[in-house]
Parts: structure tokens; sequence; C-alpha cells
């Protein structure tokens, strides 16, 4: 039988400690890494949607610029009818 000594449960205490550390190293290390790529993942989306509404805006306004542009033909020419008269 093994008997228990102060230096066997140090060197059992110093090996639990270093897996310890080394496997929650890999879990940060693998977290970050994660969080990196959501993060990046992320942005593209945030641009991508951005582009496509102001695209959709653009088009927005040019319709109104349009709308108004008619607008403004017909009631010039209904000015100038009634001006005729």
């Amino acid at each position: 039988m093994k008997t228990i000594s102060k230096i066997n449960i140090i060197e059992q205490t110093l090996r639990l400690n270093s897996s310890a550390l080394k496997s929650t190293e890999k879990v940060i290390a693998k977290s970050i890494e994660k969080a990196d790529h959501l993060q990046e993942r992320t942005s593209k989306r945030l641009k991508s949607t951005l582009k496509c509404s102001a695209k959709q805006q653009d088009n927005f306004f040019n319709r109104l610029e349009e709308g108004k542009g008619m607008i403004w033909k017909k009631l010039n020419k209904t000015l100038d009818f009634f001006s005729k008269k």
C-alpha cells in the first residue's frame, strides 16, 4: 500500500493545476476565436443590410422626384390653360 505523503500531495496538486490551466486556456482560446468569427459575420451582415437599405432609399427618393416632376408638369399645363382664357 502506498503511503500518502506531503510530497505526493503537492506533486498531484501541481499536476492537476497544470492540467486545469491547459484545458482552461484551450477553452478561452476557442471562445475568443468563435467570438471573433461571429463578429466578422455580424459585420458583413450589417454592411450588406445597410447597403441594401441605402439602395432602397435611393430608389424611393428617385421615384418621389419623378412624381414631383410629373405633378409640376401637369400643374404648369393646367395653369397655362387657365391663364390663356
